[in-house]
């Protein structure tokens, strides 16, 4: 089973959890300079159930991240030579998409104001109390997990929808616009017979059976219906 056959599932809602994730076991990345700092955490997420890695050192963090990891960082704001804010910057240079959570003793307006107009997840001071430090955690789990499996749905959506002829491709915004199949021949200047063969040739690539599903997949794949075929085109590589 692939992850576009959720795609009657609750996909499209925010809330939801999905249903298929073949994705690795979720880690909580625990990064502080403060030995006691992290074996507090650690042990609070290992009573949660929670798989955890420890790290002394941001560096250290980065050279054990990569595309495919899968759960969320917990890093002390203030550290010696990689700051907890300049962390998730040089995570988001490397297009790391694991969700960073930031704490600290020394919170202040600027640092939250900072951490968040930069993407970081959530921002807690020290002090905080283990129920809080998890629901911030397991929450962080739950995004990436939506977002690891709305971009593999997008992925596979994309895939279908680029074996689409040009001519397919412009039958199928048109009928993802509501419009009928005389509409469509009159637009295109084509038979309603050959535009009818069009659309059974679409749901027939596509795996689809009617229009719903077919706004479904574009919506899946982040199609701009405005953009007309060339948001179809794949990127340069």
């Amino acid at each position: 089973m692939t992850a576009l056959d959720n795609l009657n599932s609750d996909l499209f809602d925010p809330n939801a959890s999905p249903q298929e994730d073949a994705g690795p076991e979720p880690v909580v990345y625990l990064v502080d300079d403060q030995q006691a700092e992290l074996d507090l955490l650690q042990r609070w997420c290992s009573q949660e159930g929670l798989k955890t890695e420890t790290f002394n050192q941001a560096e250290d963090l980065l050279k054990v991240l990569h595309a495919e990891s899968h759960g969320c960082v917990v890093a002390d704001l203030r550290m010696p030579r990689l700051s907890g804010l300049e962390l998730q910057a040089e995570m988001s240079r490397r297009e790391l998409t694991v969700p960073v959570i930031l704490v600290t003793g020394h919170g202040d307006a600027e640092n939250c104001r900072a951490a968040f107009q930069q993407g970081v997840f959530d921002f807690i001071e020290k002090g905080f109390r283990h129920e809080e430090i998890l629901h911030a955690i397991n929450s962080a789990i739950r995004k990436h997990r939506r977002d690891r499996f709305r971009h593999q749905v997008r992925k596979e959506a994309l895939d279908l929808l680029r074996k689409i002829s040009p001519r397919e491709t412009e039958v199928m915004l048109l009928l993802a616009g509501g419009s009928p199949l005389k509409g469509i021949a009159q637009e295109l200047s084509i038979s309603v017979q050959t535009a009818s063969k069009h659309r059974g040739s679409i749901f027939t690539k596509l795996h689809i059976d009617n229009e719903v599903d077919l706004y479904k997949m574009l919506l899946a794949a982040e199609v701009n219906l405005d953009a007309g075929p060339a948001a179809l085109v794949p990127p340069a590589p």
